[in-house]
């Protein structure tokens, strides 16, 4: 009984770990393209992965799989 209740909460902890991983990753304009802009995140380890969506689309970053993407406006981040 105390295997399944360890099991389940390592479960339960490394869903919430990755879920609070992605979200919306920080985005600047460049200043010579108005129609891009580019979009940074932080991986788990602290690495900074640069990416680009067209300035119409939010920059939604995936902390665990360190991936980057766009979504259109008014969509939320997973």
């Amino acid at each position: 009984m105390r295997m399944i209740s360890a099991v389940a909460l390592s479960f339960a902890l490394a869903l919430a770990f990755s879920m609070s991983f992605s979200g919306e990753a920080d985005a600047k304009k460049k200043a010579s393209s108005a129609k891009n802009k580019a979009c940074v995140g932080t991986t788990i380890d602290g690495k900074k992965v640069k990416f680009s969506c067209k300035a119409t689309q939010n920059c939604c970053f995936d902390g665990l799989m360190a991936k980057g993407n766009c979504t259109p406006k008014g969509q939320v981040c997973f």
